[in-house]
């Protein structure tokens, strides 16, 4: 009876609660992300000090190191985070069922959003391809600039498919947009004294977007054959 008792009266240890030390993780890391989106957005440069960030964020600027291991790797993961609408938007908007010239359109003005949002976009993407080892390198440019390609091949394709674009090479067609991208980003210190902060504005965002389609498109469309063509 006794050992009855005894085993009756026993009890399972109580399980603890989980934690939420990931859930944690991932809003300290996300603000400090944001911190420094924020510091690289206000400069012309990628130089900024940990304290800084910490700072910005209103936290210890030794969890930048706790989270993310070095400078560098701040560095790769706010690419990573910065980017993933962007990348989100090549990958579905290739395989949308609507006209080549249509998903132009909405690139165009995608291009244009992601550079005024996130000015420094293309000098991470530069400083990483340059300071990582080669086979990450690779890694990068293969799926920052690879991808992008690809989908201009896609849509050119699609574009002369439809009859509404001619041939034409899909890296020009980066050079054309990326490099218009960059140049937005490079100039504007220089004519912010001119035409204020004001001038960059959403409405600056909406209508240059449409304008550069606009270039771009007469440039892009069937009828406009150029000398090079014949060799296309």
């Amino acid at each position: 009876m006794a050992m009855a008792g005894r085993a009756g009266s026993s009890k399972k240890p109580k399980e603890s609660a989980p934690t939420s030390r990931t859930g944690t993780d991932e809003v300290t890391k996300k603000a400090l992300l944001d911190a420094t989106a924020e510091l690289l957005s206000e400069r012309s440069n990628l130089e900024f000090s940990q304290a800084e960030v910490g700072a910005r964020s209103g936290m210890s600027a030794a969890l930048v190191q706790y989270h993310f291991g070095s400078k560098h790797g701040l560095l790769a993961a706010l690419l990573e985070y910065s980017s993933t609408h962007y990348v989100t938007q090549i990958n579905g908007l290739a395989d949308m069922t609507m006209s080549a010239t249509d998903k132009l359109r909405l690139h165009v003005r995608g291009i244009v959003t992601t550079y005024t949002k996130t000015p420094y976009l293309d000098r991470l993407l530069h400083h990483l391809i340059e300071a990582s080892p080669e086979e990450e390198a690779r890694r990068i440019s293969d799926f920052y600039v690879g991808r992008v390609i690809e989908f201009y091949r896609r849509l050119i394709d699609q574009g002369v498919a439809e009859g509404v674009f001619r041939r034409i090479d899909p890296v020009h067609l980066y050079f054309i947009l990326v490099g218009t991208g960059d140049h937005l980003v490079a100039r504007r210190r220089l004519l912010e004294p001119i035409v204020g902060s004001a001038g960059f504005d959403s409405n600056f965002a909406r209508s240059f977007g449409d304008e550069l389609f606009n270039i771009v498109f007469c440039g892009v469309r069937a009828e406009a054959a150029t000398s090079g063509d014949a060799t296309a």
